[in-house]
């Protein structure tokens, strides 16, 4: 289904106002930030346009949109998973810019367990988290798994050496409209569901003695769950010198409908001047930033936010280095049948949107 968001005419003689349809993943991502600040309606007022949140539309049929791109006029900024799948097998979208900003993740067992490192874990039992949806790729598992075999084949493991154990969760959307990201996150804190300090699906199934060990990608999980003295980490894989262990949902894609972006080139541009803007001022004030992702973003702890801005750039781009890391991951949503169609992700990307915002920001 796609959603139709009509152009709105002022009335007088005022020109046409264009709204461009949004949606940001809750991550590390300089939308997030410029959204907050005011600065993606600045830009877009002065080219006659201005923002729509895609989840403050009254309906059920918004959320899927964030995973299918079910838009004619939709920009898209967050994890690579759902940008992807869109683009090899649903509709034609533009890539216009790319961050690396996740952590390539930890190994956490329980703290009482005999488990010292990954190689311990052959013949044992890992989580890997499954969606109870099929409206929308599985973006969670296929981050996981790719992060756990990515572990395992650093200590010359595979996957056949370890029981790879499906944990479901319903994956609810539950959340009512609201005007902005920040609403709907908020939401989803107040709604979370916690035993004995134990959020995430994996971690209780980990708790409970269902699994041996799961696979983390967030910001300040670990940190948590180790601070209740039940759980330890055994392997942080941004601790290696290899970048391509941090490929999996990142690095996080900017993407919007084809024809919309070719007929409203101005409004693309505004929205990615706003990005860049955003990108530079959080690059140089991390912990100011931290408060921002705090209210926009699934990320708990503000220290461990700000600690993780420190590493990162947050500035959009479409680096060789990114570029190759999103084929990277391309291939394996292929190999792993998260997508059925192949398609050159170079020829996706167009940098004119881009080379056009840094030349005006």
């Amino acid at each position: 289904m796609t959603i139709a968001v009509a152009p709105t005419i002022e009335t007088g003689a005022r020109p046409l106002v264009r709204e461009l349809l949004y949606t940001i993943c809750p991550v590390l991502v300089a939308s997030n930030v410029a959204l907050e600040l005011g600065w993606i309606h600045d830009e877009l007022a002065k080219v006659a346009a201005r923002p729509l949140y895609l989840r403050s539309q009254a309906s059920d049929v918004p959320w899927p949109a964030h995973y299918n791109h079910a838009s004619d006029r939709l920009i898209r900024d967050g994890g690579n998973s759902p940008a992807i799948w869109s683009k090899a097998d649903l509709r034609p979208t533009v890539l216009i810019g790319l961050t690396q900003a996740q952590p390539a993740g930890k190994i956490i067992v329980r703290a009482d367990d005999d488990i010292y490192r990954v190689a311990d874990l052959k013949g044992r039992h890992i989580g890997l988290y499954k969606s109870q949806r099929n409206e929308k790729i599985d973006h969670r598992r296929a981050t996981s798994e790719h992060g756990i075999l990515a572990a395992l084949a650093v200590h010359g493991l595979t996957r056949s050496d370890v029981q790879i154990v499906d944990v479901e969760d319903a994956d609810s959307h539950a959340e009512v409209p609201a005007e902005t990201p920040a609403g709907i996150w908020a939401q989803r804190r107040a709604s979370a569901t916690s035993t004995e300090g134990v959020r995430s699906a994996e971690a209780r199934a980990l708790a409970d003695g269902r699994i041996d060990a799961l696979y983390d990608y967030s910001i300040g999980v670990a940190k948590h769950l180790e601070a209740t003295g039940r759980f330890k980490v055994i392997e942080d894989l941004d601790r290696y010198p290899d970048w391509t262990l941090r490929i999996a949902n990142a690095p996080r894609t900017i993407s919007v409908s084809k024809e919309f972006a070719e007929a409203n080139r101005d409004v693309i541009v505004a929205f990615l001047r706003a990005a860049i803007r955003a990108g530079r001022w959080i690059n140089a004030n991390p912990d100011a930033a931290a408060d921002i992702f705090y209210r926009t973003t699934i990320y708990a702890d503000r220290d461990e936010i700000a600690r993780a801005l420190r590493g990162y750039d947050l500035v959009p781009n479409l680096s060789a280095q990114n570029l190759a890391g999103l084929a990277i991951e391309k291939k394996f949503l292929l190999d792993h049948k998260y997508i059925a169609n192949d398609f050159d992700v170079s020829e996706w990307a167009d940098a004119s949107y881009l080379e056009e915002a840094l030349a005006g920001a």
